[in-house]
């Protein structure tokens, strides 16, 4: 690939440009992930790089983001498998240059070796043809739905740019549908063999008319934001190499000047410490050249989904627009965590000599002490991290708003999964939409299951070396929590890779003054509770108010608003709604024998378990109560509404629990 500078990346001066040639595209041709390149250029690069992997399929890497992608066939030519590639329409119809359409040829007769002067755009074809062409397409069948536009007519031109986008799997064939439960754009093929039996499959025109588009996460904003965190890590790279390179010159200076003293008895220990060092520098620069050729590449990948994003919004339609944006979420992502994956983040910052006594280090050891390298965990990680987090946070925002709109006091719950638990298990938490987080008192551990299937698995324990109790996320994103050990809060990274192998890192711990066992995070506060009191907290978790509370149960339960500064707690056979300063803002009698845990939807109605197999619901203020039949459980202990309200978790005293769809 053409080396250049960042500004002459593809996507520069809004144009669309190969990031082979790094000139406009010309017919641009498109890989499964989406990067889409000059046919010329991506056949060439499949003619010099194309490789038989383990099972002897042929393979390429994507040029961009090393994507490993298959031919066709094993025995396509590099012409063959370039000329199956996907033709992007949509930048063939974003790049025809409208204010210069004059002298411009029919692409048709061109193809007949004739030069027509063409008048008119098929945005069907994506071609400029003549008056001749235009007629043929007025009398056969197949092109006579073609929708055909004077050049001149530049508006009509420029407006409501509508193309169908292939099936990557199934040739011929374009995107019809919308899986929600996969999260997946499905031709009819992919439907009807892999997607039949999904609760949620809506056609793309229906689903993108229905998005709010003011509350996406892709906007040009939040992807130009991303550009500047990686022109700053560039910038920080050149800075490393340059200290590094001025630190070697020092060191390489003073070791010379004491070679010098004593030059006859160091001259091989002095050739072979330099050959170390030189070595050791190599290393280090080269693992610096290959993070900074990583990230740039990640910035390829920005600056197309940023130039295709902003075109798009100037003149696709609604339906385009999500599409588009759908594409370049997971594209991004995608690339996201491949550099999340690879293991070169731990740079070299700087290099340490603590001993240049060499006379003393030749007599005693017969060589030089080694320089020391000084590594440090890069900031491109948490770049990374923080980026891929905000994505996830804005569309969980936005699925959030969406399940806000219905009417809570009528919604129902369809069972998706469930599990036996070999013990009594009190708190849990979703940390994504499949799995979720269970605090598992004997032994003290805590587990993730995966409730994809009917059938809920435990795929991880971590074992805990005192017994954890209430857990609750720390942000909008699911990829962190806190959990209480009574004593001490533990705040957790969570990390779940493709292959849903789930890994918790622990980032700090609070002491805390007062015992906690359950803790909920809403929007404004961190409430807890002990079997004695019921606490407001700081985000250090210090208690601002506390209050004495009446056991009831086994585990104290409550419930912090995810809208409000509202939180929830039982008392007795109540339940109390407070604001932040635990004054109350309503209480209702409950006609309960035994309320356990509480809930609040995302219209702040209150769920309560009844120790029962239903869930009593309370429209907020009191007043207007119904009872949610919850299949599949006997005695519902506590409950957890997903951040996005689109699932809930049931937790029942009978040791198991059922994840439920909200419908």
């Amino acid at each position: 690939m053409a080396e250049s500078k960042q500004k002459d990346l593809p996507g520069t001066n809004d144009k669309f440009r190969c990031p082979i040639c790094l000139e406009e595209v010309r017919n641009p041709k498109y890989l499964p992930c989406y990067h889409t390149f000059c046919k010329s250029c991506i056949q060439t690069y499949i003619s010099s790089t194309a490789a038989c992997s383990s099972d002897n399929s042929k393979t390429i890497q994507c040029p961009v983001c090393r994507k490993s992608i298959q031919a066709p066939s094993d025995d396509a030519s590099s012409e063959e498998w370039a000329c199956s590639l996907p033709e992007d329409k949509l930048i063939l119809s974003m790049s025809v240059n409208f204010n210069q359409s004059e002298n411009q040829l029919c692409m048709f007769c061109q193809r007949n070796n004739k030069t027509v002067q063409a008048k008119h755009w098929c945005k069907t074809c994506s071609a400029i043809i003549c008056d001749d062409c235009k007629f043929v397409h007025s009398y056969v069948p197949i092109l006579e739905s073609h929708r055909i536009v004077s050049l001149s007519d530049v508006e009509d031109l420029k407006n409501n740019i509508e193309i169908d986008e292939p099936c990557l799997v199934h040739k011929g064939k374009y995107v019809e549908v919308f899986c929600q439960d996969h999260d997946q754009l499905c031709c009819s093929i992919c439907f009807a063999t892999k997607h039949r039996t999904c609760k949620t499959v809506e056609s793309i025109d229906d689903v993108s008319l229905d998005i709010d588009q003011n509350s996406y996460n892709i906007t040009p904003k939040c992807l130009k934001f991303f550009l500047t965190k990686l022109d700053a890590l560039q910038v920080e790279y050149k800075n490393v190499l340059v200290n590094l390179n001025a630190k070697k010159q020092e060191i390489l200076t003073c070791t010379e000047t004491k070679v010098e003293e004593i030059k006859s008895l160091l001259d091989k220990a002095h050739n072979q410490w330099i050959k170390q060092f030189e070595q050791k520098h190599s290393d280090a620069v080269g693992y610096i050249e290959i993070a900074s050729d990583e990230v740039k590449r990640l910035a390829t990948t920005i600056q197309e989904t940023n130039t295709m994003l902003q075109r798009v919004l100037e003149n696709g339609t609604t339906r385009q627009v999500f599409t588009t944006r759908h594409k370049i979420r997971h594209q991004i992502l995608d690339h996201v965590n491949h550099l999340r994956d690879l293991s070169i983040w731990d740079l070299v910052q700087s290099y340490n000599q603590p001993d240049t006594d060499f006379l003393r280090q030749i007599l005693e050891d017969q060589h030089f002490q080694n320089v020391e390298v000084l590594e440090k965990s890069d900031s491109t990680l948490n770049t990374l991290r923080e980026f891929a987090s905000e994505l996830h946070s804005n569309d969980i925002l936005r699925r959030r708003k969406i399940m806000s709109q219905r009417d809570w006091m009528s919604v129902r719950f369809e069972k998706l999964s469930e599990s036996n638990l070999p013990t009594w298990v009190y708190y849990g938490l979703f940390v994504n939409d499949t799995k979720v987080l269970l605090s598992i008192e004997k032994p003290p551990s805590l587990q993730v299951y995966d409730v994809t299937d009917s059938n809920a698995k435990c795929i991880q324990t971590y074992p805990c070396s005192t017994t954890p109790f209430g857990l609750c996320l720390s942000g909008e994103n699911m990829d962190k929590v806190y959990v209480s050990f009574e004593n001490h809060v533990d705040h957790y990274q969570i990390d779940i890779s493709d292959s849903d192998c789930v890994i918790l890192k622990k980032m700090e711990t609070f002491q805390l003054k007062k015992h906690m066992k359950a803790i909920s995070r809403g929007s404004t506060l961190i409430l807890s509770a002990s079997d004695t009191k019921n606490m407001i907290c700081t985000s250090d978790f210090s208690v601002k108010h506390s209050q004495n509370s009446q056991k009831t149960g086994d585990r104290p339960f409550i419930a912090a608003s995810f809208h409000s500064n509202h939180h929830a707690i039982i008392r007795g056979n109540e339940v109390v709604v407070a604001d932040q300063d635990s004054k109350d803002v309503f209480t209702n009698f409950v006609n309960i024998s035994n309320p356990r845990g509480v809930e609040f939807d995302l219209q702040d109605n209150i769920f309560i378990c009844t120790m029962t197999n239903k869930l009593r619901q309370i429209k907020y203020g009191g007043g207007e109560s119904r009872n949610i039949d919850l299949p599949g459980i006997k005695q519902s202990y506590n409950v957890v509404l997903h951040p996005t309200g689109e699932k809930i978790l049931i937790l029942g005293f009978n040791k198991q629990f059922c994840v439920y769809k909200v419908l």
